[in-house]
């Protein structure tokens, strides 16, 4: 206390520059900058860190986050240093190129390069760069691992995560996975980026090629010689060597491999992931599935991964499957993974899932998509904070099971394309929690369950080319729908858009069912055979409307009532 009021005494009447370089501990600040009127008026404190939290825990108003160099800022610098050896002009501008590429601005990159690089020859610095994309420099590994190795264990697992696996994935996203690995990682992220370890952008987890690579870096130094040997894999080759040579340990927490960099088929068998009991991630995928073409799936069912009868998981740890074009017709009979959070397995052979009632209660997210033999969906009864089911592409099913309508936090169903579903189960209407719903290109989909107005939550409506002829009354009721898209719904000329037999002129199409969505916003009725007889006008009731589709209809002129949608926007 006596040093604290001598700081105080000796300079609260001065004015001051005080700079507090690479602080690291809160207690720092505390007893040497302590509060404002430590020092006289007009006084400057400068403080660095590499942790944000440390400034607001201090109440420091001020922060200026440093930026890296652009590249015109990046390429000046490296120029200082060509300056020092005989490089042809060429020489530079080619080694100046790599370099940038590589340091993406990082003065720290740049330096460290710079000061080596531009006094070998041109054989030299070529070596030296391919070099540098399989073993980090680690002069710039060193200083990058200090913010790492202030990170608490939790904390460490996250960025690891980050780095080897969920780069680019949405943030919301990846905090359900983690935080059923018990990580916390709302407060853990948020430790990462007031680290400067990662950044979001449009909600997407980012990183710095050079922290990535920190990362992975220190995965691989867990055993330079023994890919099986360390926590996280997601190098074709690593992964390849230890599933083939039987050498995976318990060690490993996470695998994730993209099929498209195999070259010879893999077998998974049981014997293979048998000592890894404390898996926690295993995606195997295929990275040119990201086209979103689903006319064409030829290609994307091709997986050079064998699947043997006998193929099971350690399960009391895993948290994340996803198993692109799974080949086997089940999940195994004792399949029973307690604390999974999602279940993906596209472009799979499944018919059924599993049957009768699995206990899963954290399993949160179901994907199927284009599993073209799947007939009907499991029982759902044990599934019971399942909040997200993607069906697109089942074109075999047929049935969606009842129990779907148990789920108090179900909010997403996806089933696009499904060509053989002709209705849904009633228990769907008791679906609370419901906002999006996707049945375009179910085109034997037909009728509506009765009570589906019932459907409070529902936002966003997507039917487009389905087999309804009617316009079911009760839509009037779905008060919060945002979003109706029916195009391709054109049935016979004079029958679509008809309400039940009740109206008294049924003839013509009417629009009278959309009169009661107060919130719509977006409409599309495109190729819908409507004509000047469809009672068109009634769209003047939807105040909130701001996009609507009518292109290629039969119509000749629109209702005057369209002019009272102030909010509709013309493009």
């Amino acid at each position: 206390m006596k040093v604290l009021t001598s700081i105080k005494e000796r300079l609260c009447s001065k004015k001051v520059l005080i700079v507090l370089d690479n602080v690291n501990d809160p207690l720092i600040l505390k007893s040497l900058v302590g509060n404002q009127d430590w020092f006289g008026r007009g006084s400057r404190i400068i403080v660095t860190t590499r942790d944000k939290r440390l400034l607001a825990s201090h109440g420091v108003i001020n922060i200026y986050e440093a930026r890296g160099f652009s590249d015109e800022e990046a390429f000046d610098f490296l120029r200082h240093y060509s300056l020092k050896h005989e490089l042809s002009i060429n020489d530079f501008m080619e080694l100046s190129s790599e370099v940038l590429d590589y340091a993406q601005g990082l003065p720290l990159a740049l330096e460290v390069l710079g000061s080596f690089l531009f006094s070998m020859t041109r054989e030299e610095w070529r070596n030296q760069l391919n070099k540098l994309k399989c073993t980090p420099n680690l002069k710039i590994q060193e200083v990058l691992a200090i913010s790492y190795d202030g990170l608490d264990d939790k904390e460490k697992n996250i960025f690891l995560d980050i780095a080897c696996f969920f780069e680019w994935e949405d943030k919301d996203y990846v905090i359900e996975i983690l935080d059923g690995c018990g990580f916390f990682s709302h407060s853990g992220i948020r430790a990462l980026l007031d680290k400067s370890l990662i950044t979001i952008y449009s909600n997407k987890l980012m990183m710095h090629d050079l922290i990535k690579e920190m990362g992975r870096e220190i995965v691989r130094r867990q055993s330079l010689e023994e890919p099986g040997e360390r926590s996280r894999l997601w190098f074709h080759e690593d992964i390849y060597d230890a599933l083939k040579r039987n050498t995976a340990s318990e060690k490993i927490e996470g695998i994730f491999l993209n099929l498209s960099h195999l070259k010879e088929t893999l077998d998974f068998t049981a014997q293979a992931f048998s000592r890894m009991s404390k898996l926690r991630l295993l995606k195997v995928y295929n990275s040119e599935d990201t086209s979103g073409n689903f006319k064409d799936t030829s290609n994307k069912e091709k997986c050079r991964v064998n699947f043997s009868k006998d193929f099971k998981l350690c399960y009391d740890c895993l948290r994340f499957l996803y198993l692109h074009g799974y080949s086997l017709k089940s999940l195994p009979n004792d399949f029973n993974p307690k604390n999974l959070v999602e279940l993906s397995m596209p472009y799979s052979h499944i018919q059924q899932l599993w049957k009768g009632i699995k206990v899963l209660e954290k399993l949160k997210f179901i994907d199927l998509n284009n599993s073209k033999y799947l007939i009907e969906t499991p029982d759902f009864s044990g599934v019971t904070n399942l909040r997200r089911l993607v069906l697109e592409g089942c074109v075999s099913l047929r049935k969606v099971d009842s129990s779907l309508g148990n789920l108090k936090n179900f909010s997403f169903l996806n089933l696009k394309n499904c060509k053989m579903l002709k209705s849904l189960p009633s228990s769907t209407c008791d679906l609370k929690s419901l906002e999006t719903l996707i049945l375009s290109g179910c085109s034997k989909f037909k009728e509506f369950p009765e009570n589906f107005g019932s459907l409070e939550m529902l936002m966003e409506l997507y039917a487009d080319e389905i087999g309804l002829t009617v316009l079911p009354s009760f839509f009037s009721f779905l008060r919060n729908l945002k979003v109706l898209s029916f195009s391709g719904c054109k049935g016979p000329p004079s029958t679509f858009w008809v309400l039940p037999s009740r109206i008294l002129n049924p003839i013509g199409p009417i629009l009278q069912p959309l009169s009661g969505l107060c919130s719509l916003v977006q409409l599309k009725l495109s190729d819908c055979n409507l004509t000047d007889e469809s009672n068109l006008s009634s769209l003047g009731s939807l105040s909130s409307l701001q996009w609507l589709d009518l292109r290629r209809n039969g119509f000749v002129t629109l209702p005057s009532t369209i002019s009272l949608l102030s909010n509709l926007e013309v493009s």
